[in-house]
């Protein structure tokens, strides 16, 4: 899973080693982080591929002129995050402490799904031999 560090946009930052956009351009490091993306890059072929920390959208297909903001809203309006739309150091208190609420509704609903699936796996196991078949 991710860090839970990602909260921070200076370590959202530090994710993207080979992103293909510099400063110059709209969909920049900075501007990603600042919109709630990380990389998750694992190669060239999808240098471009960026996650949001707490709703877990990913995108890629990104071009220089694409605002991080606007496409994160148009791709997950649903987010916390982007429903408070506003930049890490603008949030009042009690609007971090509600993104890591939901950050933490997020996640605990992640490990139970994973724990739901090695459950169903496990048991399909054990019916396959019980059923005799292998």
């Amino acid at each position: 899973m991710e860090s839970r560090d990602l909260f921070l946009v200076q370590e959202r930052v530090k994710t993207f080693k080979n992103w293909p956009f510099n400063d110059k351009n709209m969909c920049n490091v900075r501007n990603m982080a600042e919109a709630g993306f990380y990389s998750v890059a694992t190669g060239v072929d999808d240098a471009d591929a960026a996650k949001c920390f707490l709703c877990g959208k990913e995108l890629d297909g990104w071009e220089a002129s694409d605002d991080p903001w606007a496409e994160h809203k148009s791709h997950a309006a649903q987010c916390a995050f982007v429903q408070l739309g506003k930049k890490e150091d603008e949030l009042l208190l009690s609007e971090y402490l509600s993104v890591i609420k939901q950050y933490m509704i997020n996640e605990i609903k992640r490990v139970a799904e994973v724990a739901k699936e090695k459950v169903d796996d496990r048991a399909k196991s054990i019916r396959r031999k019980c059923l005799g078949r292998k």
